[in-house]
């Protein structure tokens, strides 16, 4: 036990005389504690991502593609169907959960079609109950066909034995386009007492949204379409957006509001999952804006096809994260990859808010030690609170131990001094890339707006040249504080803040490497740190 009292008075006299080396501007470690609960090696590894997710959803082969939710008020359980990519022509398969933290099953419900049939490829679809029986509406599928795409049909008695109705379709009629014409969503629609089915599509060369109105989800007859629209008057029956089509759309009530989701097929940087919201299931369907401007998402770039499903209380959307980090030469991100769910809680004004599941905040409970491993520019720490002050010619940092297990992050920052801070991931001893979740609190950013972005960068120091990869806007409290909740598991890596902005990124860099809080600007005082495990 002496020589251990030893060998630590001589580390930490080492310490403190190479921290007083004229211009050095790094601080001594912290007072170590255990030496085997904290890994405080700062050499960059690789990791190959492997083994189950056990809070974001992917199966072991494969991965998610969109999503379609389904409660079952019979076994209280959340059906999250999906579009299954495993390089095969996208059968719907199936898990489960009570509550989004932990799911069950992993089973194939659709299987794609033969070859040369309507639904050789499956596209995305809903589910719904009536009396007795389940009614899966799904999108048929086969480029070789003209029409390309149809709406199909299958029922079940016990949401996972499926029988095809290939008697029954739907086709675009004239003046829809007839090879773009997916995705149905049917819902009851209590202003009319019957079922109502949408279909993506496009009209006179916009997005829209085909409907029909049914009894008793046989027979089925056309309605008014709702259309996309540019203008600043929206009308009944038009909906407020530039999509070129309006993916994977969903339809619901939340109190007095009727709200359209669809995710924006455009190919640029809104390639997103966005809300709309309406008075009326016929619109007019406007962006939701209030005093303090106007959120359209729910998300950045890495939550698509986002869809919901309510047990009546609580709404969840669920979409996927992709795999890739970066867009291909479609100038979009690779299909599919891991399901992600928020829950939609409703402010005063009718506007959604993105939050974490409640059972996946209480999931990760076990607190676990971690060390301010080093510190750059300006950095004071008291008990685990840090004050973080930017140098004057660039960033301050703090530098945290690496993680090998899935974690959540929580802490509450006060910016009130500070228009410019955030994390970054990768951040080992001499990195070539890492990733940062930035905080601009300004709108002078090319966004004209305050937002979070995901950005890859080439060093610490945060001088070196940055290349943005994803954004959402940021609300910002009077009080300029924020509440933050980080749950990263494997490559993911979603960011929560004041339960009112969710921020999904995927960062292959960050899984069990070194991490870092920075100020670029001004201070930020950073308490209740607590870093927790399943």
């Amino acid at each position: 036990m002496k020589t251990k009292f030893y060998l630590i008075q001589v580390l930490c006299l080492i310490a403190l005389l190479t921290s007083c080396k004229s211009g050095d501007q790094s601080l001594p470690l912290d007072k170590q504690s255990d030496p085997e609960a904290v890994d405080r090696s700062i050499s960059c590894t690789s990791v190959q991502e492997a083994g189950l997710f056990q809070t974001f959803y992917k199966p072991q082969e494969g991965f998610v593609g969109d999503p379609m939710p389904y409660y079952n008020a019979d076994d209280r359980n959340y059906y999250l169907f999906y579009l299954y990519e495993n390089a095969n022509r996208h059968p719907i398969y199936v898990t489960k959960t009570s509550d989004y933290a932990t799911f069950d099953g992993f089973t194939q419900v659709l299987p794609a079609g033969a070859i040369g049939s309507q639904d050789e490829w499956i596209g995305t679809g809903s589910f719904i109950k009536k009396d007795q029986t389940y009614f899966c509406f799904y999108t048929g599928h086969n480029g070789n066909l003209n029409p390309a795409e149809k709406v199909m049909i299958a029922t079940s008695t016990d949401l996972l034995n499926w029988t095809k109705q290939p008697a029954w379709t739907i086709e675009a009629a004239p003046g829809y386009d007839q090879n773009n014409f997916r995705d149905p969503h049917v819902y009851w629609d209590e202003t009319r007492g019957s079922y109502v089915m949408l279909v993506s599509t496009r009209k006179d060369g916009k997005g829209a949204i085909a409907r029909y109105t049914s009894a008793d989800l046989n027979n089925w007859s056309s309605i008014t379409p709702i259309v996309a629209t540019d203008a600043q008057a929206v009308g009944t029956y038009q909906i407020e957006t530039d999509a070129e089509i309006l993916e994977c759309p969903d339809l619901f009530k939340m109190g007095d509001k009727w709200y359209l989701t669809f995710s924006r097929i455009n190919r640029d940087a809104h390639r997103k999952t966005f809300y709309r919201i309406a008075d009326s299931p016929d619109g007019p369907w406007k962006i939701c804006r209030d005093a303090n401007g106007h959120h359209e998402t729910f998300d950045g770039l890495y939550l698509y096809a986002g869809k919901t499903a309510s047990d009546g209380t609580a709404r969840y959307l669920s979409g996927w994260c992709s795999t890739g980090q970066t867009i291909n030469s479609n100038n979009e991100l690779p299909w599919s990859g891991t399901l992600i769910t928020h829950r939609l809680l409703q402010g005063p004004t009718g506007r959604l808010y993105p939050g974490i599941p409640a059972a996946v905040d209480n999931k990760f409970n076990e607190e676990l030690l971690f060390e301010k491993l080093n510190a750059v520019g300006n950095v004071l720490e008291n008990n685990k609170t840090y004050r973080i002050t930017a140098q004057s010619n660039g960033r301050s940092y703090a530098q945290f131990n690496r993680n090998k297990t899935a974690v959540k992050i929580s802490m509450t920052i006060d910016a009130s001094q500070s228009d410019h801070f955030g994390f970054t991931f990768g951040a080992c001893d001499n990195p070539s890339e890492l990733y940062s979740i930035a905080f601009d609190l300004t709108s002078a950013n090319r966004w004209s707006m305050p937002s979070l972005f995901m950005n890859r960068e080439v060093s610490l120091g945060g001088t070196a040249g940055k290349t943005e990869l994803n954004f959402t806007p940021l609300i910002i409290p009077a009080d300029k504080r924020f509440d933050v909740k980080i749950v990263i598991e494997k490559s993911i890596c979603v960011v929560y803040v004041n339960n009112n902005v969710a921020f999904t990124n995927r960062i292959y860099k960050m899984e069990q490497n070194p991490w870092t809080i920075y100020a670029d600007q001004g201070t930020i005082k950073v308490n209740m740190m607590k870093v927790e495990k399943l």
